[in-house]
Parts: structure tokens; C-alpha cells; sequence
């Protein structure tokens, strides 16, 4: 009997302590799709900067929660000492996101060498 107490306690455990799979808001995270680091990344998608640690090549950050996004947004970084960013105009006839949980796939577009520029992609993460 004890163990099956034991054993019914930490399944209790274990399940109680899993993060719950909805969000309570617009959570969004990088990805660095360039093969170099980014340094300094800062991001505003319509409610204010949200600054996000460097993000090594290849790799995604934690999710930051926003107040209100769109697909797309503000992008200010450093990439092999290089200031690059994504200008948008205004969200006009854009819709906002939904809660839920949002990739923002960055990269850069090397296709004029001498003014690389920076790419975003939206990614609806399951």
C-alpha cells in the first residue's frame, strides 16, 4: 500500500509542475537563421522594446511575452559588427496576433555584400 502511494504521490507531482500549454499572452521568441552571431537584438512589434540577449547562429531565445504583435516588427541587431535592422512602415491594415506562441525566424540576406540586410519570417509555434 505505501508504495502505491508513493508511487501515486510523485506521478501527482510531476504533473502538477508541468507549465501550462496555453499562454496568457503573445509570447515570442527568435531564431538566428544566419550563420553569425546576434548581438544587442532589440524588438518592437507595435507595444514597446523588448531587448533580447545575444543569439548565437542557428539558435532561438526564450520567449518574451508582448503586449500586443503583429507578423512582423522593429529589428535592431549587431551581426559581425555590423548595425542592421527592419524599418516597417506602419501597421496598417495588419491584423494583431493572437495569444499564442510565436517564432520570429531572422536572417540575413547577403545577396548585396557590401549592404547586407535582415529577413523575418513569421512562425506559429505549435
Amino acid at each position: 500500500m505505501k508504495h502505491l502511494f508513493a508511487l501515486f504521490l510523485a506521478f501527482l507531482l510531476t504533473t502538477s509542475c508541468v507549465e501550462s500549454p496555453d499562454p496568457e499572452g503573445i509570447m515570442i521568441r527568435l531564431e538566428n537563421s544566419s550563420n553569425v552571431e546576434f548581438k544587442e537584438v532589440l524588438v518592437n512589434s507595435g507595444s514597446g522594446n523588448v531587448l533580447f540577449d545575444n543569439i548565437k547562429a542557428g539558435q532561438k531565445s526564450k520567449y518574451k511575452e508582448f503586449e500586443s504583435a503583429y507578423r512582423y516588427g522593429f529589428v535592431s541587431l549587431k551581426a559581425n559588427g555590423k548595425e542592421l535592422r527592419i524599418q516597417p512602415f506602419d501597421y496598417v491594415g495588419e491584423t494583431p496576433l493572437e495569444k499564442g506562441y510565436y517564432t520570429y525566424k531572422i536572417g540575413i540576406n547577403n545577396s548585396d555584400q557590401d549592404n547586407p540586410t535582415l529577413t523575418l519570417e513569421l512562425v506559429i509555434d505549435d
